[in-house]
């Protein structure tokens, strides 16, 4: 039997200064997937922004016109009419769009006073949650989305 693998593709926008590196966006977004268990194959697209593309898809996806730190795009979620995103036989189980703000991380690193590393590897898990499902709108979602994210990333 092989083993299932999931394509996790990586865009970084030119941005001064920015140190992350693809390999390591791909295993930590891979390392979140293998903690949650996930069996079936999945597409990944991350992108690492800065500000004005962040806000930009913000603004035409979520009607919100501001940066955000990570946006989060379920491809096989249904839309508004109740159809998801086709999947072609043969192709991947599901497919997921991540954008991380590389400037907001930067912030919120320093204002949180914990390395950029420990902010993107949380922005990453957290925006990979989402496409698998969790949510914090609801006050109880929110406390099991946190709990998961501190359970994957070792923290108390």
């Amino acid at each position: 039997m092989r083993k299932i693998g999931h394509t996790v593709s990586i865009r970084m926008k030119r941005i001064e200064g920015c140190s992350v590196k693809r390999a390591w966006v791909r295993r930590t977004i891979l390392a979140a997937l293998d903690a949650e268990k996930v069996s079936a194959s999945l597409e990944i697209d991350c992108l690492i922004t800065d500000d004005g593309g962040i806000q930009a898809l913000n603004r035409r996806y979520r009607g919100i016109d501001r940066p955000t730190d990570v946006l989060s795009f379920a491809l096989d979620e249904p839309g508004t009419d109740g159809t998801a995103f086709p999947v072609a036989p043969g192709g991947m189980a599901g497919m997921g769009i991540l954008v991380v703000s590389y400037p907001t991380a930067l912030e919120q690193a320093q204002r949180n006073r914990v390395t950029l590393e420990d902010e993107m590897r949380l922005l990453l898990v957290h925006g990979v949650l989402h496409l698998l499902g969790y949510d914090h709108e609801k006050r109880n979602e929110a406390l099991v989305m946190r709990k998961r994210e501190r359970e994957i990333l070792g923290l108390p």
